[in-house]
């Protein structure tokens, strides 16, 4: 059973997958492209200058895609699960619901994961190139926050994708949302540095939402 659920998420996502290690290969390489020409152009004190001391991001342009690469994602995963209430069918297999939604938001987890991966040893390899270890090391703690409101993005739109009620989905949104904008909130290197772990455990909580959409269904709500 667990191995035909992986083949039928994977059937669904397969081609979301190619599409967001294609995207992040091309803005990594965007990045490391734009990079060198800006070394090129520019004396080492000036790139110091404009990097270091006021704190400008060379890879900013990243910030937003494992968020929108995990909207995607949820979307391609739960949709098909919501036309004619095909989810429902899980009820009826040997294989709990609840078993089942943990592990296919589980693969879809695992993807948003594969992502935040190649985006950090991209970095790192670019970084590692033309900076000190130093700032190679602050720019990968400092996209951390952007990797896990990716983590946080699934979660809100595969809750909200699954829920059949509208009343619901607006609730999961208030819910989710003001924790999501607090991981973009910052402006220079190493600005969650010291509150990181916090904010990963808080967002270990959300991981819970995931299944009240599945109670819902289970219970024939669509209120």
């Amino acid at each position: 059973m667990i191995k035909a659920i992986f083949f039928k998420e994977w059937l669904k996502i397969r081609w979301v997958v190619f599409g967001a290690v294609l995207l992040a290969l091309g803005f990594l390489t965007y990045i490391g492209l734009n990079l060198r020409q800006y070394f090129k152009m520019n004396d080492p004190i000036n790139v110091w200058i404009y990097f270091i001391q006021r704190k400008v991001l060379y890879y900013s342009i990243l910030k937003f895609i494992p968020a929108f690469i995990a909207v995607i994602l949820a979307i391609a995963q739960f949709t098909p699960e919501m036309v004619k209430k095909r989810y429902r069918l899980t009820f009826h297999l040997p294989y709990s619901e609840t078993k089942s939604i943990l592990l296919m938001s589980g693969i879809g987890l695992l993807i948003v994961l594969l992502v935040a991966v190649i985006l950090l040893v991209g970095l790192a390899i670019i970084g590692s190139n033309y900076f000190p270890a130093e700032v190679t090391y602050s720019s990968l703690i400092t996209v951390l926050p952007w990797l896990l409101a990716s983590i946080t993005v699934y979660l809100a739109t595969s809750a909200i994708v699954l829920d059949p009620s509208w009343k619901y989905r607006i609730l999961y949104a208030l819910f989710f949302i003001p924790f999501i904008q607090s991981l973009f909130l910052e402006h220079g290197y190493l600005e969650y540095q010291y509150s990181l772990t916090a904010y990963f455990l808080v967002s270990l909580l959300f991981g819970v939402v995931i299944l009240f959409p599945g109670y819902r269904l289970r219970k024939g709500s669509v209120k």
